[in-house]
């Protein structure tokens, strides 16, 4: 990247670390001094019914995506255009937020506040081990442990009415399932499959050629009848991510290994076993547990994945719906 390119990518990161611009009239960002940085923070973005907006609230949550774009971007124009598509969903996600929290207020149902506390509590240790270590990040952030209650509580009551007015049992009938594998099944079809195990010497964990050695005493072991999955649990160096080598099934068109394995594997037929494949002094052995050709993949191998996405896209349409009546009861207003 030349100088100019470096030039524009920090100033982009220092937008992202401290911006603060409107939406309403969506001009490029700005970096303004910090006595107009607090204005335009403190600043209202949207009234919803008796409740605003703020810059703060909007930046708070748009600071670590801008920090992404600016590092991905490579140009000025592409931050831009993408900063300001991330100011205009965070606000609109502000507004639908604060629209079921008002619907929450409205409604009979109610959850006590020890009930919500305790949640709060469960989390904090989840997400940061203790109170005290919470308490320090908020310190440093300059924030107060009430701003972080509000903020857990009103996320529980956006979880919860989210999940009684959209998810609850969302049913997808067999016949919807059979509709969405007929009509895109090219989206199903796979390649060569190898079931694959896979022992690995690492040559960074061995003393130099001690690599190849392991390697080949392990063929030897497999040579003379041993189980391969045996010698892999004793040997591969990668045994505790993939146990005894399982490596599950390799497609061919996917590319998952580096070409030189993945060409060794489809040469192998199901059963077979390579001989020792070295690379920059790391080891490698390949065995084919089974083989099955390019095809489609059956709707019974596919069917629960079918499920997931149309309940997925069902809960998406009913949000969606139940936002729009939302917002058409509401008082909406964009600074």
């Amino acid at each position: 990247m030349n100088r100019n390119g470096r030039e524009w990518v920090r100033g982009a990161m220092t937008l992202a670390l401290g911006w603060a611009a409107g939406v309403a009239c969506l001009a490029q960002p700005i970096l303004p001094d910090a006595k107009g940085q607090e204005a335009l923070i403190n600043g209202i973005m949207a009234q919803v019914n008796a409740s605003v907006i703020t810059m703060e609230d909007v930046y708070r949550r748009a600071r670590r995506p801008m920090e992404q774009i600016a590092r991905r971007a490579r140009t000025q124009e592409e931050f831009n255009r993408e900063s300001m598509k991330v100011q205009r969903d965070i606000l609109e996600q502000a507004i639908d937020r604060r629209l079921v929290l008002d619907d929450y207020e409205k409604g009979t149902r109610k959850y006590p506040e020890t009930t919500i506390d305790g949640v709060i509590k469960d989390n904090i240790k989840r997400e940061f081990g203790d109170r005290l270590t919470l308490t320090k990040m908020l310190r440093e952030s300059g924030r107060t442990f009430e701003a972080f209650r509000q903020e857990e509580r009103e996320a529980f009551i956006v979880y919860v009415m989210n999940r009684s007015k959209v998810s609850g049992e969302i049913m997808i009938s067999p016949r919807r399932i059979e509709q969405r594998y007929n009509a895109s099944q090219e989206r199903y079809r796979v390649g060569d499959r190898a079931k694959l195990r896979m022992i690995v010497v690492d040559a960074s964990r061995h003393a130099r050629g001690e690599a190849r050695r392991i390697a080949d005493a392990a063929m030897a072991r497999i040579q003379k009848g041993e189980d391969f999955a045996k010698v892999a649990a004793e040997v591969s160096d990668d045994a505790r991510t993939y146990k005894a080598g399982d490596r599950g099934w390799v497609d061919a068109k996917e590319k998952t290994l580096r070409a030189e394995l993945q060409a060794a594997v489809f040469k192998l037929d199901a059963g077979q076993t390579s001989d020792v494949i070295e690379f920059d002094g790391s080891c490698f052995i390949l065995k084919v547990e089974e083989r099955k050709p390019a095809q489609v993949r059956p709707l019974t191998e596919v069917r629960l994945e079918i499920e997931r996405e149309l309940k997925q896209e069902e809960a998406e349409r009913l949000q969606k719906a139940w936002y729009g009546r939302l917002r058409k009861k509401a008082f909406i207003r964009y600074s």
